[in-house]
């Protein structure tokens, strides 16, 4: 959730692991980063149980090498930890971080831009190298088109958009209290405002059509849509000042690389390189031992990992389809609520390659109002779909390639839908909101599919009303599994015999447990260093 910004000024035996180092392999945007891991291989090169670790090392398994988990390895393995072990259920790093070859340059899949500067860890760790571009100005100077063809003159884009800053201007005071949904607060007050004198020169039709072509662009922020998002919860999220629309020119992968040093090391996963096995998909996870370590299993090896930590990235999504089959015992009421209580949704970006730009090389993009009479013929068609991709925007380094932006519930069925009939659909759609301009057939497409893949089952959080009616938060989902049990030993001179102490056994990061950045990859990164922090607090180090 990126609190609007972009709206208005426009994610068979046992063994003691440690250090299980992937197969070698090879860096392409295509895959990112591949590598087969074999059930030969894991048994191969993992630490056989009864052997003795470096001076008692603690062994530590990550699920998930987005950011969070690569954040959070890191962190591990810079404080002297050595047994840290990623595995992956992609064949790729990155989780909802997903550059892409295409076209001419590279594309985005998953996270779009570095939202703000100050206080934004992902900024601060790049800043100075170069790494970022504004695409402000791609979606500040978009047109607004009619489904006639019709454009909105400028200067009533400009006072509707004003309408919107005034509401946000005032958000912080009045959500706090509102107990509504974040539509009914927006609606009430747009249209309230609307109908003061200095806007009587607008038409209201026109004015309905450009607030439900916002809606739309606020659910690709929110991950929801207006009515289905707690007021309350939306004031929650917290911005980070400046360029609220900052893209890495080389893709954000280059951020992942940053963050493992792999330029640094000359090597594909820098200080993470062995580190993670791809390809493995976790079973579960059985954390109430009477050893106090932890058990895993997964559904594509017999081998079976016995750790002193687990600390889980999977999205909420997954967590929310797998959560009473993951974990044994059932994890406790508080936990399971939040995973209930947050709401997690999706979007779908369509990218289009044209022979040649049809547009000139001020043309930004469009947004997409449909006139009453238009939205109803089409949602009784085949292409009902359509009315969901809310505008087509430039790409920066892509001279040819636009990106469709598409939310809602008919995201799965085009997820699964042949190229054919999508790229049909698109410029069906181009064609009758831009009539005036020849538009050739597309020549290439890649879309998302963060909805109907299972390792995903969608893109990032929000604050939902089943979050207040349920009184949960990120920080439920936040709080470790615990265990009392023996106080570490691991660098302690002179442990005491018999002292006891809570042992964070099962950990839990991604942006859907940060407070205020969900959504976001500076709130993934910084609740990946946030576990790493609470293991260093756990064996008493220096944090």
């Amino acid at each position: 959730m990126k609190n609007s910004i972009l709206c208005f000024i426009l994610f068979g035996f046992a063994i003691e692991m440690c250090l299980l180092p992937a197969q070698k392999s090879g860096s392409s945007l295509d895959d990112s980063l591949t590598s087969v891991s074999s059930e030969s291989f894991v048994h191969s090169t993992s630490f056989k149980q009864g052997s003795q670790n470096i001076a008692g090392e603690p062994k530590f398994l990550i699920v998930g090498a987005g950011a969070a988990g690569i954040a959070c390895a890191v962190s591990l393995l810079k404080k002297g930890f050595k047994c840290v072990t990623i595995i992956e259920a992609e064949n790729r790093i990155g989780g909802r971080i997903y550059t892409k070859q295409f076209s001419h340059n590279i594309v985005e899949m998953g996270a779009h831009w570095c939202h703000g500067e100050k206080g934004n860890i992902v900024f601060q760790m790049v800043d100075g190298k170069n790494m970022l571009r504004s695409s402000s100005y791609i979606y500040t100077n978009f047109d607004c088109i009619r489904s006639d063809g019709e454009v909105v003159p400028n200067n009533v884009v400009q006072q509707l958009k004003t309408i919107l800053a005034q509401i946000f201007a005032k958000r912080e005071e009045e959500l706090p209290t509102f107990e509504g949904t974040l539509g009914e607060y927006l609606f009430r007050n747009f249209f309230k405002i609307l109908h003061r004198d200095e806007y009587k020169n607008i038409d209201e039709v026109i004015a309905k059509e450009f607030f439900e072509n916002f809606a739309k662009i606020e659910r690709s922020e929110t991950s929801a849509g207006l009515d289905e998002i707690s007021g309350r919860g939306f004031q929650s999220y917290k911005t980070c000042d400046g360029d609220y629309l900052l893209h890495f020119e080389e893709g954000f992968l280059h951020f992942l690389r940053t963050l493992m040093g792999a330029d640094e090391l000359g090597n594909d996963l820098g200080i993470l390189e062995d580190k993670i096995l791809f390809g493995i998909r976790v079973k579960e996870i059985i954390w109430k031992r009477h050893d106090f370590k932890v058990e895993v299993t997964c559904e594509n090896t017999s081998a079976i990992f016995l750790v002193d930590h687990v600390i889980v990235t999977v999205s909420l999504g997954v967590l929310k389809s797998r959560v009473n089959q993951m974990f044994t015992p059932e994890l406790p009421i508080s936990k399971l609520n939040a995973i209930e209580g947050l709401g997690y949704g999706s979007i779908m970006k369509i990218y289009l390659e044209f022979p040649a730009p049809f547009w000139s090389s001020q043309w930004t993009g469009l947004a997409m109002l449909w006139r009453e009479e238009d939205a109803v013929e089409i949602r009784g068609s085949q292409r009902a779909w359509l009315e969901d991709i809310y505008g087509f925007y430039r790409v920066p380094r892509q001279p040819c390639t636009l990106v469709g932006w598409l939310v809602g519930s008919n995201i799965p069925l085009v997820e699964t839908m042949t190229n054919f009939d999508v790229i049909d659909g698109c410029l069906y759609l181009l064609r009758r909101f831009l009539p005036q301009w020849k538009i050739n057939n597309v020549v290439d497409l890649a879309r998302s599919t963060w909805d109907t893949n299972i390792n995903f089952n969608g893109s990032f959080s929000f604050r939902s009303l089943k979050t207040e009616e349920l009184s949960t938060s990120p920080a439920e989902l936040a709080q470790p599994i615990t265990m009392l049990g023996p106080a570490p030993t691991y660098r302690v001179l002179n442990p005491l015999k018999g002292a006891l102490a809570v042992k964070p056994v099962v950990q839990f990061a991604g942006e859907a447990t940060h407070d205020c950045y969900f959504g976001t990859v500076h709130g993934a990164v910084e609740t990946g260093i946030r576990e790493a922090k609470r293991l260093e607090g756990y064996y008493a180090l220096d944090i």
